[in-house]
Parts: C-alpha cells; sequence; structure tokens
C-alpha cells in the first residue's frame, strides 16, 4: 500500500506507468497457465495490476475515477505515515472499518463463527446474501477486505477477530452495533437526541422535555406508551437511566439521563449521525446546573464569567434542540466579528444559528449586531442569537426588526429579563419565548411575499 501510493507519486499519476510497475512487482510470474501464449498471459498479468489500482480507487485511498491518478486525503496520510507502518495500518483499518462496510463484515464473521464453530469464505458470502447484501458468485470482496484488515491485527486469515482492537479502531463491538439496531426508530431517536444535548447540557432531562424535543423533529411515537414502548427498552439495553417519583409509575414522567455507554458509543460509525466537537475545557463543565452557570455570570473572576458564557450559548442550544458545530469563531472578513458558538438544527428543516453572548452592564450597540449580520451572511446561517446580561440599545431593535422584512435572516434578541425567566421557567420558558420570536418574524416576513412581481 505504501509502496505503491509513493510510486504513483513518482510516476505523476501516469496510470499506465502504475499499472506496468505493479505487473512488474507482483505479478510478473502469475497467470501460469496462460504461459503457452505470452501475449494472452501479459495481458492477464496487466488486468490484475489495473485491478489493484482499481481496488485502491473503491477502498478510499485514490480518487477514482482520476488519470492522472490523485490521492485521496486518506491516501495523503498514508503516505506520511511510511515510516509508521503499523500506524498507518491502523489508520487505514479505521477507515474500511467505519466507511467501507468493515464492521459490518466481522460481524458476520462473529456470528459465522458462534453459529458453526468456524468461518470459511463461502460462509461470510452466503451470510451476506442472506442478509441482503449482493454478492456474485465468483465475489473476492469479502476475502479482499480481510485482507486490508490484516496488517492492523483487527482480524487474521482464519477470520478470528480482536475484540479490542475492533472497539479501538472501529467505536464499537458487533454486540453494540446489533444492540443499536435493534432498537425501534423512536428508541434510537432518544438516544440521538440526548446525545446531541449532551453536548451542551448532560444534566438529567425531564419526560416532557424529552418528549418536546423529539416533537420537534417530527418523531411519531404512542405518548401513552412511552414508558413501555421507549423507556424500559432503552433502560434493559444499556443506554439510558431513568428516574421516577417515589409514587411513580412505569408511565412518561420521571427523568431521563444517558449512560456513559450510550455517550461512548460512536454511532456515526453505525447511522451517520455526526456530532460536534467540544473543546476539551468545557467538556467537563457539561454537568453544570443551568442555575449555577448564570450565577458564574455575575462572578469578579473574568475567567469564570468567560468560561460561564460559552457554557450558556451551549446551554441553550442544547435546550432548543440544537447540535453544536463550531465554537470561538472568528472571521477577517467581517472586521473581526466572532460568534461564540454555531449550531445547526435538523428539524422539520435544516437550520443554522449564530450565539453571540455579551456579559456587560452598557447596552449592546448596534456594532455588534452588524458584525453578526455580516457573519451570518458569511456562514449561511438563518438565525442570529444575541444573548445579554443587561439590555439591548434602541438602535438594535429597530435594526432587528429591519433585518427581519428585508432578509432572509431572523434575528433573536435575548437580554437580562429574558435569562431571568430562562433561569425561573427553564427550557420551556427559553423555548416559549423563542417561540415568541418566530411567530413575530412570521408577520414580518409575510409582507415580502407582496414584494416579490407579478406575472
Amino acid at each position: 500500500m505504501f509502496e505503491i501510493l509513493a510510486h504513483i507519486q513518482q510516476v505523476g499519476g501516469d496510470r499506465t506507468q502504475a499499472v506496468e510497475w505493479i505487473r512488474g512487482r507482483w505479478f510478473a510470474t502469475s497467470a501460469e497457465k496462460r504461459a503457452h501464449d505470452p501475449a494472452a498471459q501479459l495481458d492477464q498479468q496487466r488486468k490484475r495490476a489495473s485491478n489493484v489500482v482499481t481496488g485502491m480507487q473503491q477502498y478510499g485511498l485514490l480518487q477514482p475515477p482520476r488519470d492522472p491518478l490523485v490521492p485521496t486525503e486518506l491516501g495523503l496520510k498514508l503516505l506520511n505515515l511510511a515510516s509508521r507502518p503499523a500506524e498507518g495500518h491502523r489508520l487505514f483499518s479505521s477507515f474500511l472499518l467505519r466507511e467501507r462496510h468493515g464492521m459490518e463484515l466481522l460481524q458476520i464473521a462473529v456470528d459465522v463463527r458462534a453459529r458453526d464453530g468456524a468461518v470459511t469464505k463461502k460462509q461470510v458470502d452466503d451470510e451476506l446474501r442472506a442478509r441482503g447484501y449482493q454478492v456474485s458468485t465468483n465475489s473476492s470482496y469479502a476475502g479482499k477486505l480481510r485482507q486490508w484488515l490484516e496488517p492492523s491485527g483487527v482480524v487474521d486469515m482464519y477470520w478470528n477477530v480482536d475484540h479490542q482492537i475492533l472497539l479501538e479502531l472501529g467505536g464499537a463491538t458487533p454486540e453494540e452495533i446489533r444492540s443499536w439496531r435493534g432498537l425501534t426508530p423512536p428508541q434510537r431517536a432518544v438516544v440521538e437526541v440526548l446525545r446531541m444535548r449532551g453536548l451542551g447540557n448532560r444534566t438529567p432531562i425531564q419526560s416532557a422535555e424529552l418528549l418536546e424535543l423529539l416533537r420537534q423533529r417530527g418523531i411519531e411515537f404512542n405518548a401513552g406508551l412511552v414508558g413501555k414502548q421507549i423507556y424500559e427498552p432503552l433502560v434493559a439495553a444499556g443506554f439510558i437511566d431513568r428516574t421516577l417519583k417515589e409514587a411513580g409509575r412505569g408511565g412518561k414522567g420521571g427523568t431521563v439521563q444517558l449512560t456513559q455507554q450510550a455517550l461512548d458509543l460512536d454511532v456515526v460509525l453505525i447511522d451517520g449521525l455526526e456530532l460536534g466537537d467540544v473543546p476539551a475545557d468545557l467538556q467537563a463543565e457539561l454537568n453544570r446546573s443551568t442555575d449555577s452557570i448564570l450565577g458564574d455570570l455575575g462572578s469578579v473572576d473574568t475567567g469564570i464569567k468567560g468560561v460561564a458564557l460559552e457554557l450558556l450559548a451551549l446551554r441553550v442550544a442544547a435546550d432548543v434542540g440544537l447540535m453544536p458545530a463550531e465554537m470561538r469563531l472568528r472571521s477577517a472578513q467581517t472586521g473581526g466579528a466572532e460568534v461564540d458558538l454555531v449550531a445547526e438544527g435538523a428539524h422539520l428543516h435544516f437550520s443554522r444559528w449564530l450565539f453571540q453572548c455579551k456579559n456587560q452592564v452598557a447596552p449592546v450597540s448596534l456594532t455588534v449586531l452588524a458584525k453578526e449580520i455580516g457573519m451570518a451572511t458569511l456562514l449561511r446561517a438563518q438565525v442570529v442569537v444575541i444573548l445579554t446580561t443587561g439590555v439591548f440599545a434602541k438602535s438594535v431593535i429597530a435594526y432587528a426588526r429591519e433585518a427581519a422584512e428585508a432578509t432572509a435572516i431572523q434575528i433573536v434578541l435575548l437580554d437580562g429579563e429574558s435569562l431571568a425567566n430562562y433561569r425561573a421557567k427553564g427550557p420551556a420558558g427559553l423555548r416559549a419565548e423563542l417561540h415568541q420570536f418566530a411567530v413575530g418574524a412570521l408577520r414580518k416576513k409575510r409582507r415580502q411575499l407582496a414584494e416579490v412581481p407579478k406575472e
């Protein structure tokens, strides 16, 4: 792998030269049955060498279809690891497990061994077909994929799987994947919503608030059977912990919290839910209550206040069902404007939100809002949220109204009174206020339709 990538770079990506070099390096004596016909033997050798190049494209090492051949980002990373092959093999195996169905293949190998006591390529192919995969009679895909995985030690030539290495490289074990895929869509939605919320708020959530977040995403469930159909199976599978009041029964009340197992599970690998990144210095603070975060805004220590502002942005985003995408973003294109948080939502439609938090006595000025609108345009965001512990200048409120009427952007201004309401009423109070902003924006933006030229 490393040698081929290096040679492709050396010949400037020329496919003909690369194929001929691969033929001479590994297939010069192959196709012996056609030795009586040198031309046919040479043609067969070139086909095999060409298949290596095609395989490298299929397995993410080269960009397909390209001539000249161009390494992918993964291919370039592996080239840089040529002097550390063990590290390179682990990186490549991790990619194959996550992006090229390697995890499913090894899960099948584990299942076949548990059932039959041994594993052969034919058994693996038969099981792939039984599970709905298209496998031709002479397909070599399963065997080749296993061979690509072998150097990392995650599987050997006899299909023995090292579960520890599989967990390290793949992020999940076959048993965890089986458990995840055994969940119903509403059960999966609960775990996904809680994982997204956990990027900004890891405190237990009231069941009523969780169900509201599910409704925001259009998830269908039987409200009268939430306990039996959603919570109890998730508790049994080890994905959530649920606490009921002393007199509570198995209904839809109580509080819910993800287990560490659910937080650690790599759902990206399983179903493609790509979560954002939260800086390490903030992750340790996500178990704090909203009340304590708001309380730190009054600290005399500027460091404590700064952390509280960032935690507040994360907490607000989490409590309205948004997922953090990027933090501490600054742009020279908008006069040095910055956003504390970029968050995204996938409800009935996709939306991108920008959050800027201000902890100040003086009214927030128009310059702040103008810069955030510039950032929203640059980042193609639909919503700008500015939070302040104080108040907004009248010019800010007026400009927000004008922006709502003239552009596709919605402006949300949350002041000290809004934060007091959030502290008193929690996420429900926050969502109610945001809903009022949405209704106001609807009324303002409705006028835009009248401005569209009619035929």
